[in-house]
């Protein structure tokens, strides 16, 4: 009897049961206090006083440029609007997800959750959870609030690597238990970090046609063969503003020139300027040009959205996508066994001709029945 007990405990195919009745080991876990940080990441770089030369910008900043806030909005939005199912490491076959993984915060829809997940890992390289409430039959945590990453700070060891606890809004967190964090860990430092630089240009560039907006012509200078008094050239300066306000034509007599000064907005290439940097933002973001309308020359066409997506899939969402996944199929939040993923049929799917297709040859084989198409199809009564 015990023998038989011992086979099927380190049978993978049963190591979900046990861990269903039995009380996990989750609360001595410290997965939940990330093992070192990145030589580059926010936190390292504070700790090394701004050392690194690097530039930096904030969120408000960055999202005031049109590429940054639509590459944001397409990248983070997607994540958030793809839907997280839980399946079994030994087969591949779909099983109930937990609370946390169906909807986080029960105050706050799902989508937003992790919207603002995938734009900490974006922008900062990390983003973080709060344990809500614990799920009383397994100890893992059920529920969890999604916590701004510039309200967090890492304690770290003498070296600057190895993290030994979390401070939100300068209050001591406990390793484990409600109140804890779950730290999503990016593949990179994040946007705004190694491309502080590009998005800081992008930002003055804002501004310079901002700037150009409010006076739209060169600045004007007026000189008098005459000499004037200080009175005399405040009102002529008064006078000439306000006559510019009602009317564009301007006359002057003999004894008052005009010269301009500055460049128009053809010499400033104000344009090509702007085009240029949200190419070199969609290179920072890793987003096909064509989502920013940086590439003037390309075209999409419904035949090629498929193939685009799926390299907005690749490219974009996948690292996001992963750090995602990943954490949460850690067995400190997903039951050892199990693992997380997000459902991407419906972000590929193609059109119905193309799906058509492939179900005329799918029903034949025998591989799907046509009561499973009029399912996905969402064609049942």
């Amino acid at each position: 009897m015990i023998e038989i007990v011992l086979n099927l405990w380190h049978n993978d195919s049963t190591m979900g049961i046990f861990t269903n009745f039995l009380k996990p080991d989750s609360d001595k876990l410290d997965a939940a206090i990330s093992p070192y940080t990145f030589p580059d990441s926010p936190m390292a770089i504070w700790a090394n006083g701004f050392n690194s030369g690097q530039t930096f910008v904030t969120r408000q900043e960055a999202m005031s440029v049109p590429a940054v806030s639509r590459a944001r909005g397409i990248i983070c939005g997607s994540i958030g609007s793809i839907r997280l199912e839980t399946r079994r490491a030994l087969d591949g076959s779909k099983i109930e997800s937990a609370s946390i993984i169906r909807n986080p915060d029960p105050r706050m829809p799902r989508s937003v959750v992790y919207a603002w997940t995938a734009e900490d890992i974006l922008f900062n390289g990390v983003a973080y959870w709060q344990v809500m409430s614990l799920d009383e039959a397994t100890g893992r945590p059920a529920s969890a609030q999604w916590i701004s990453a510039k309200r967090i700070i890492q304690d770290l060891d003498v070296t600057g690597t190895i993290v030994l606890g979390y401070q939100l809004d300068n209050e001591k967190l406990p390793a484990s238990g409600v109140g804890s964090l779950i730290q999503f860990t990016g593949m990179d430092e994040g946007a705004l970090n190694r491309g502080g630089r590009t998005i800081r240009t992008a930002v003055e560039l804002e501004k310079a046609v901002y700037r150009f907006a409010q006076e739209p012509t060169p600045a004007v200078v007026l000189k008098s063969t005459l000499p004037l008094p200080k009175e005399r050239v405040t009102a002529l300066l008064d006078a000439w503003r306000q006559a510019r306000q009602t009317r564009g034509t301007a006359f002057l007599n003999d004894s008052i020139d005009m010269t301009s000064v500055g460049f128009n907005s053809a010499e400033l290439q104000l344009t090509e300027a702007r085009q240029y940097l949200a190419s070199e933002i969609a290179r920072l973001m890793g987003i096909p040009e064509w989502y920013l309308g940086a590439n003037a020359g390309g075209s999409m066409t419904y035949s090629n959205v498929t193939s685009e997506r799926r390299a907005l899939l690749d490219f974009s969402l996948r690292p996001i996508i992963s750090s995602i996944e990943d954490r949460l199929s850690m067995d400190d939040v997903t039951v050892r066994g199990q693992y997380v993923s997000f459902d991407l049929d419906d972000f590929l799917r193609g059109n119905p001709l193309e799906r058509a297709e492939i179900y005329s040859k799918l029903i034949p084989l025998g591989v799907m029945t046509v009561d499973e198409v009029r399912r996905d199809e969402e064609m049942v009564d």
